[in-house]
Order: structure tokens, then C-alpha cells, then sequence
């Protein structure tokens, strides 16, 4: 890409001040003269009611099947699932009809198409996730990666996400399919991006691996959902929407960190999700913090989930409010001053070497044919023109 070049961004009409705001950033290499733009678009909205009708009934059913519901004792309301599901269709239908209403970027020039994008949030006016977030853009303008950021909250906390999620996979399952993204990288926003120079695809499943829909990390909790892809595909709305309704469907269930839980639960009640998740290390694409000014490891944390010189991102999960400050500093200041050895090529950083191993390992036990393209040449030509 040119340096110097700025992004595209559209902000939310002016029309729909309480609908949220999307900021879809198109920062693709300028491959010729040509003006990169927006285009409004919107996707329809009957189109994906009968979709969420269909998701959500068939998540309800599934659950009365399996846990018997009408065998069980309970309240009025616990006695009636089927309000339960209204209420959560009701909530879910309302906030898509306001995703409706937002264009979305397009690329309007004959530079390879992305097959991967980014996905954020953040709110309110906060400089230190204001400047996590220009690195995740600086990746962007690098490598090509669309990023689309949720800019006003609509439900409850985190579930926004999941929410966000179905509204832009339904958009890029609408397009013709040689136009879509392929995968979506859910990011938080205490995240800063360390090497600009990794590409996205790098920890995807090759091609040929085609049942992995979802790629989740974890640590001494069990699942992190911070960042994590996930495949543009019909079966990324069915768990989306699963996690969305949990609550309602199961009413007596603690889910003690929201939507994280609820996809917890899900793979492990559903083999048809469980089937097309794998967890993948840490340090992949959701690293945590090592010493407190960035420099060296802490020798009292488990090494393998530190950041380390050439890893994508550092996360910042459980950072208390008042300290996130003091705490992002010093790796934004690291992130900012582009170091040399942060910033390693995909060949010095062993992640081709590390990720063709593991998926040539999953390949086998899962029957796939192992294809001959070597894994640096795989990645590098992931992008389509």
C-alpha cells in the first residue's frame, strides 16, 4: 500500500441517531489510481426474519427435546419457553432492523478482494481504546483488511458482539459468493496489535479443511472469547443466535461471564457445534501481557501465554478500569514506535512452520488430504483478485 494513505470510513446517517453506529474502515493496498469509496447498501431485513424464526424455533425445539422442559417444575414464566423465545426473538429482530439501516462498505476498484475482515466495538470517549484501536487500523491500511466497529451500545454488555456478528455475516452471505468475506475476526477492544506485518489467514485452516467454522483460545478459565474467528457460513448464525437465546432458553442457568459461558455450554450440550470448533494456542492470535513495561517475560505467569516479539496482539482481559491506563502504556508506546523486532515477516516470526504443523496434524485425524502447497505460499496468496 502507498504509505501515507488514509482509510475510508462512513459514520452512521445522521437520519438514525439512536440506531448504532457502524464505522466500516476500507483500507485496501491502492493497487492503481483508481479512488477507493462507499457504496450505501442494505441488506434485507425479511430475508433474515425468517432466518432467526427458523434459528431461534429450531434452538428451542432442540432444547425441548433434550432437557424435557415440559417434565419440569417452574413458575409461569419458566412454565412457558416459547416467551421466553419471543422475548429474545422480539429483542434480536429489533436490533437487526437498526443494522439494517447502515451501509456497509464496498470496494469499488480492481484491487484484490479481501477474504477476511475485522470486527470491533467500542464506546463512549476513552483515548487508551481509542489508540488500541489505531493499531488494529495501521494492520488494516497494511495488509487490506476491511474493519467494521460497533460504536453505540444496543443490548446488554457484551452480547452486543454476538449480535454484531450475525448482522454482518448475513450481509456477506446475501453477496454473491466469489464477493464475500470468508472470515470474521471478532476483536475486543483492550487489544492492541503488535505486528502489523502478520496476516489474519496465517492461523485459519487451509482451504481443504472445510467442517472448522470457529477458532476459540483458553487459559487457566477455560475458554477466552476476546478474539476469535469465525467462518462466513450458516452455521456461525446457528451458534450465534444459540448463544443469544441461551439465557432465555435456559433460564436456571448461571452464566458467570455472559456470552463466553453461553458458547461454553453450547459446545459442550451440542455435537453439531462442538464438531466445528477447535481451540488453537493462545498466543496465536489472542497473547496476554508479559513483565508491565513490555520489555521482558514474567517469570510468574505461564510463558506460552505471553505476548512475545512478532506475535500479532496482546490482550488485556480482567485489567481493572482504573488501572487500564497505566497497564495499555507501555505496549501502545511499544506498538507506536513500529520496533524492528516486533514487527517480524510471517517466515522469522515461525508461525508458517507452527500453524502447518498443527493443521497438517488435525488433517490427519479428521481424514482431510493434505494438499502439496507449502503453508508460507498458501497464506501469502489468500487474498482473491
Amino acid at each position: 500500500m502507498a504509505s501515507g494513505m488514509q482509510p475510508t470510513i462512513m459514520e452512521s446517517a445522521s437520519a438514525f441517531p439512536r440506531a448504532p453506529n457502524f464505522l466500516p474502515l476500507a483500507c485496501p493496498p491502492r493497487a492503481s489510481s483508481s479512488p477507493l469509496f462507499l457504496s450505501p447498501g442494505e441488506w434485507n431485513v425479511a430475508r433474515f426474519s425468517r432466518v432467526t424464526w427458523g434459528l431461534l424455533l429450531y434452538t428451542y425445539s432442540q432444547h425441548t427435546m433434550n432437557k424435557g422442559l415440559q417434565n419440569r417444575p417452574r413458575g409461569f414464566f419458566k412454565q412457558k419457553p416459547i416467551l421466553r423465545l419471543l422475548v429474545a426473538l422480539v429483542a434480536l429482530f429489533s436490533l437487526v432492523h437498526l443494522f439494517s439501516k447502515y451501509p456497509h462498505a464496498t470496494l469499488l476498484n480492481n484491487t484484490p478482494r479481501a477474504t477476511v475482515g475485522k470486527v470491533m466495538m467500542i464506546y463512549g470517549n476513552n483515548p487508551v481504546y481509542e489508540r488500541a484501536v489505531e493499531t488494529h487500523k495501521e494492520h488494516c491500511r497494511r495488509l487490506g483488511y476491511p474493519l467494521f466497529i460497533l460504536r453505540r451500545e444496543v443490548l446488554d454488555g457484551v452480547w452486543n458482539k454476538l449480535a454484531y456478528l450475525i448482522s454482518l455475516i448475513v450481509q456477506e452471505l446475501e453477496k454473491p459468493e466469489h464477493q464475500r468475506l470468508e472470515w470474521l475476526y471478532w476483536i475486543d477492544s483492550d487489544t492492541i496489535l503488535m505486528n502489523p506485518n502478520m496476516r489474519l489467514e496465517t492461523f485459519l485452516p487451509p482451504p481443504h479443511i472445510t467442517n472448522v467454522h470457529i477458532l476459540f483460545s483458553r487459559d487457566w478459565n477455560g475458554m477466552n472469547a476476546g478474539v476469535f474467528p469465525i467462518r462466513v457460513h450458516p452455521w456461525s448464525i446457528q451458534l450465534l443466535s444459540a448463544a443469544i437465546g441461551y439465557p432465555y432458553t435456559n433460564p436456571e442457568e448461571t452464566l458467570t461471564w455472559a456470552e463466553q459461558t453461553a458458547m461454553v455450554k453450547l459446545l459442550a450440550e451440542r455435537d453439531y457445534f462442538a464438531q466445528s470448533a477447535v481451540y488453537v494456542p493462545l498466543r496465536w492470535f489472542n497473547a496476554y501481557m508479559r513483565s508491565p513495561d513490555g520489555e521482558s517475560l514474567n517469570t510468574d505467569s505461564n510463558e506460552n501465554l505471553q505476548v512475545h516479539p512478532g506475535d500479532l496482539l496482546v490482550h488485556f482481559p480482567g485489567t481493572p478500569r482504573e488501572s487500564f491506563n497505566d497497564t495499555l502504556s507501555p505496549y501502545l508506546a511499544i506498538a507506536e514506535q513500529h520496533r524492528s523486532e516486533w514487527e517480524v515477516s510471517l517466515e522469522k516470526s515461525g508461525y508458517a512452520q507452527e500453524t502447518a504443523r498443527f493443521w497438517s496434524k488435525y488433517g490427519i485425524e479428521h481424514g482431510f488430504e493434505l494438499p502439496d502447497v507449502p503453508r508460507t505460499q498458501e497464506i501469502s496468496h489468500a487474498r482473491r483478485v
